[in-house]
């Protein structure tokens, strides 16, 4: 039987070697955020608008970009059509769009804008890792 250390230590390495370009303007969604993406192990790379994480994506490579549909400039939906005109890898960067719009037309709308994936608020930590993972190929 594995002891609470070893589940906990297994936990804290199911996203470890991954860094995700966080792009997110409200405080406590960004911490909740970061405490999930760290706490199972990935780097985090914040953005707080859809300007800054272009400007990161020059200089930074992440595995998967988790993005706040509603943005301070542009929204997630403009970024995610901007990173994927850009040449390379770009193209194919898994993408998570977040949002506390519940309504179906706003993840097809999302979906359709180039993301892989919309999850909406409240967030459930498991489902944030899982939808990570499952992006990465490593479920």
């Amino acid at each position: 039987m594995q002891n609470t250390e070893d589940k906990y230590s297994f936990q804290r390495s199911l996203l470890a070697g991954l860094t995700v370009l966080l792009v997110e303007d409200e405080p406590e969604l960004k911490a909740l955020l970061t405490f999930i993406l760290e706490g199972n192990g990935a780097r985090i790379i914040p953005a707080g608008s859809a300007t800054e994480a272009l400007n990161q994506l020059e200089r930074r490579q992440p595995d998967v970009l988790v993005s706040n549909v509603k943005l301070p400039d542009e929204d997630g939906r403009w970024l995610i059509e901007q990173v994927r005109q850009l040449e390379g890898v770009w193209r194919e960067l898994p993408a998570i769009a977040v949002t506390s719009y519940l309504g179906e037309v706003d993840a097809q709308e999302a979906l359709r804008a180039g993301f892989h994936h919309f999850l909406s608020k409240p967030l459930d930590p498991d489902e944030v890792v899982q939808e990570v993972l499952k992006l990465v190929g490593r479920q």
